[in-house]
């Protein structure tokens, strides 16, 4: 039976139902379908970063989203895309930062270089514009991103650029206001490139004179200079004490990864001290090889990694499979952390399942089905029966095509009653953004899904399919962030996309085509129509 209340359907606003429904896809149909010009907004939707649409983005062109980091315009001086923002792209727990550094774009690297929301040590790993691989391969800034890096905060960062130039007018400029550490490196940088007329004209009265460091134990910049301008010794003190400042990473030990200097309180009292997780993982660079190389005499010597170190490694998107499985069996409880997971590492996370808990394989397959390394049918056959249960059962919003696939896949698909009619999770995870009894919006039917399920819902309970036969599509495809749909819903329409366009992008296209064009009946029949269609 149908009760639907909507005669003909049609997107409100395409391009976020696009979105919307792309949420659904996996990385093997984005790979086609980011090709349609309805798809330019699909990189955010249910007010959440779409992870799996910018990986297909940077597979597809090599580079994310236009509308996730746009380029600014010279003529822009103060860069205001919110997107350039977005907590997605610098959340600690997310490698997403770590993917576009490696991509080694200028363009891609100057638009970051002007986010406010960009740490300090990766703008100064930016101004040093040269390759995070090799850390020498020049990789220059547009030129009119450094002519827009004119605050404070910028020319600090760029007082660490490898171009002389650059660095000398960031000096001139900050004058005895620069920060002392990037002041030093500035100043080595023009006395190794043979500019020492520089450093005179900046020795007479704008360079640094306080006293800094642990108890203004150093001596002044401006000391260190005039030193370095009259002996050989003194320069020898200045290209010392460069290494020592705060500068762009470059990590090569398992003891660099874990900040051990860092945490020792018995060392002496250095000028940079770091801990290594107040640090974005993904920021740093590190010399992979160099790990390798050493991994088997350190783990002889000192045992397993540790725990920070595991962690590290396991947000990393970079990390070499051989030193993330090595983490994983170290520390379990680092797998559901790890971006890309494979068949073997969640094959290692059941073998321990009694130490992480079911959850947390849950975690490992939502991820692994999010990036296309986890099938739904490897899941179903490794996973055993209490976690694929709860796997079955999970409504994390990402990973909803992964749950709705295992579902069919076991039999366990199908219309589910809503009692209660709203749970309090939201999509986000289990004890992430619950609904709030304070918010009546997150409660209200109509404000939800309209008022033809609020009407209905005054008479007898409802199902997921009766819902969806009700709502226009930007009702669940296009929700009001303060009023999100139910994840059952919205995992029973996930289960509906699976079984009529999953692996069809031709059957993707036309369901696009007919949310566009309108179509007579309801968004359960529409699926169907498209699958049918494209058959």
């Amino acid at each position: 039976m149908t009760f639907a209340a909507v005669a003909r359907i049609r997107a409100a606003d395409i391009r976020a139902c696009a979105a919307g429904l792309l949420r659904f896809a996996t990385s093997g149909e984005l790979d086609t379908l980011l090709a349609d010009p309805l798809t330019a907004q699909a990189h955010t939707s249910y007010g959440m970063l779409n992870r799996t649409v910018v990986e297909a983005s940077l597979r597809r062109d090599g580079r994310p989203p236009a509308g996730l980091l746009s380029d600014p315009a010279p003529s822009d001086p103060a860069p205001s895309d919110p997107a350039l923002s977005d907590p997605a792209l610098f959340d600690p727990k997310s490698c997403l930062l770590g993917r576009l550094l490696d991509l080694d774009d200028p363009e891609v690297n100057g638009a970051l270089f002007l986010s406010p929301a960009t740490p300090r040590n990766v703008l100064r790993q930016l101004a040093g514009q040269t390759s995070r691989r090799d850390g020498v391969t020049p990789v220059p800034l547009p030129a009119h991103v450094l002519q827009q890096a004119t605050s404070e905060r910028l020319l600090n960062a760029l007082l660490h650029s490898s171009d002389p130039d650059v660095a000398a007018h960031a000096l001139r400029t900050l004058g005895r206001g620069a920060e002392p550490h990037g002041a030093v490196r500035a100043c080595r940088l023009l006395l190794d490139s043979h500019r020492s007329y520089e450093l005179r004209r900046l020795e007479e009265d704008r360079l640094p004179e306080a006293r800094w460091g642990p108890d203004e134990s150093e001596p002044s910049v401006g000391a260190y200079v005039r030193a370095a301008l009259r002996s050989q010794d003194g320069a020898d003190r200045l290209r010392e004490l460069s290494e020592r400042v705060r500068r762009p990473e470059w990590l090569t030990s398992v003891a660099e990864l874990g900040d051990a200097a860092g945490r020792d309180p018995l060392g002496s009292a250095p000028l940079v001290r770091s801990v290594v997780h107040r640090r974005h993982p993904c920021a740093p660079r590190i010399d992979w090889n160099a790990l390798l190389a050493a991994e088997p005499e350190r783990r002889r010597h000192d045992g397993p990694f540790p725990y920070p170190v595991a962690r590290l490694l396991a947000l990393r998107s970079d990390t070499p499979y051989e030193l993330l499985r090595l983490a994983v069996l170290d520390h379990p409880q680092v797998a559901p952390l790890v971006p890309a997971p494979t068949p073997e590492l969640l094959a290692a996370v059941c073998e321990r399942l009694a130490l992480v808990g079911a959850p947390a394989a849950v975690k490992v397959a939502g991820n692994g089905f999010v990036m296309g390394t986890l099938t739904a049918e490897q899941i179903a056959a490794i996973l055993p029966p209490e976690a694929l249960e709860l796997y079955a059962e999970s409504l994390w919003l990402p990973g909803l095509r992964g749950a709705a696939a295992v579902r069919t896949l076991t039999g366990r698909d199908g219309d589910v009653d809503l009692r209660p009619f709203f749970c309090d999770e939201t999509g986000h995870g289990a004890h992430r953004r619950l609904r709030s009894p304070l918010r009546r919006a997150h409660w209200d039917a109509a404000a939800v899904y309209g008022p033809q399920v609020a009407d209905a819902l005054r008479h007898r309970e409802l199902s997921a399919d009766e819902v969806l036969s009700m709502v226009t599509p930007d009702a669940v495809l296009a929700p009001d962030p303060a009023a999100p749909p139910d994840p059952r819903v919205l995992r029973r329409l996930a289960e509906l996309v699976h079984q009529n366009l999953g692996g069809r992008p031709e059957a993707w296209t036309v369901a696009l085509r007919l949310l566009q064009d309108g179509f007579v009946g309801t968004l359960p029949e529409l699926l169907v129509t498209a699958g049918a269609v494209a058959a």
